[in-house]
């Protein structure tokens, strides 16, 4: 063999490594994005049902307060039925062990005492912003966390 042949060899192994070694990045890299294309999905799907629980849950309640919705014994009962199943949707979004989440689920919790008690009031109202504004910083605190894992850092 000559030089040039041994030469033309060694330039196709060296190629074809080269395009292993790429294919076998590619492949990681793919099942990478995909993983994390796919709980950046859901995570979003959960943000956005979290934050539609929580509202209807809030707009329930405050239907619940209405002295026409008292009134009516039927319209009374349906929206507590709404209002529990709600409530119970919303503290199964929820991280059992971590605080900013039961800090939601408590105020859920007190939110459904004071309407179980018939406590249309001041303190009712203020829960009730109190529970929206902890559950806007904990979806904002779950939307940069999304936005990190997106990017490929994870914390």
């Amino acid at each position: 063999m000559e030089a040039k042949d041994l030469i033309a060899i060694a330039g196709i192994g060296v190629t074809f490594l080269v395009s292993c070694a790429n294919l076998a990045y590619s492949l990681w890299n793919n099942k990478q994005t995909t993983f994390v294309n796919t709980v950046t999905a859901s995570r979003l799907k959960w943000i956005d049902s979290l934050r539609d629980k929580v509202s209807e849950f809030i707009a329930v309640t405050e239907r619940l307060s209405d002295s026409d919705a008292q009134s009516d014994k039927k319209s009374s009962v349906t929206l507590l039925l709404q209002r529990d199943i709600l409530l119970h949707e919303i503290v199964l979004h929820l991280n059992p062990r971590d605080p900013q989440d039961q800090k939601i689920r408590v105020l859920v919790d007190y939110v459904r005492e004071l309407t179980d008690r018939s406590v249309f009031s001041d303190e009712l109202a203020r829960v009730l912003v109190e529970l929206r504004d902890a559950t806007g910083d904990y979806l904002k605190k779950e939307w940069n966390r999304v936005k990190t894992e997106s990017t490929g850092k994870h914390s």
